[in-house]
């Protein structure tokens, strides 16, 4: 008796795995791209050179002496599994600064999705509509690290 009880419960717990990964293939887009393209306003922004802090915000938008500061960064797909990012950034009485940080590769992992490198680095982790990007690089000989979250 034993025996066929945890064979029940075995076979109700599998079943209920099954239903629960068919309804994820149902509600997850099959091109990653188009599921996370969008406008992400940016909540924490922070920019690096040679590991000195060039520019942080902790929390998007700030305003000081008058002036606010706020930044999106905006998705958009450019073919099948691809996405563009570009970074625009705000401040009051200044013209926006548009910063393309180029092409990428757009990924899914269950209802998770992530922005790679043609070399396979992940550089961005997009959970329930919460954006995290990390990329560092050479330019000029200098080591530059861009780090910001943002929320669909």
């Amino acid at each position: 008796m034993k025996k066929v009880l945890i064979f029940l419960f075995a076979l109700v717990t599998f079943a209920a795995c099954k239903k629960d990964t068919e309804k994820a293939e149902e509600v997850t887009p099959k091109d990653p791209a188009a599921a996370i393209a969008g406008a992400y306003n940016v909540t924490s922004f922070s920019y690096e050179v040679n590991g000195e802090s060039v520019v942080t915000y902790n929390k998007l938008p700030v305003t000081e002496d008058g002036v606010t500061v706020s930044a999106i960064a905006n998705i958009e797909k450019t073919s099948e599994g691809k996405v563009s990012l570009v970074l625009l950034l705000k401040a009051t009485g200044e013209q926006d600064q548009e910063l393309d940080l180029g092409e990428y590769v757009a990924k899914a992992d269950g209802s998770d999705y992530g922005i790679y490198s043609e070399n396979g680095s992940q550089l961005a982790e997009i959970k329930s509509g919460k954006l995290d990007f990390q990329a560092s690089g050479t330019s000029d000989g200098e080591t530059v690290e861009i780090r910001f979250t943002g929320k669909k």
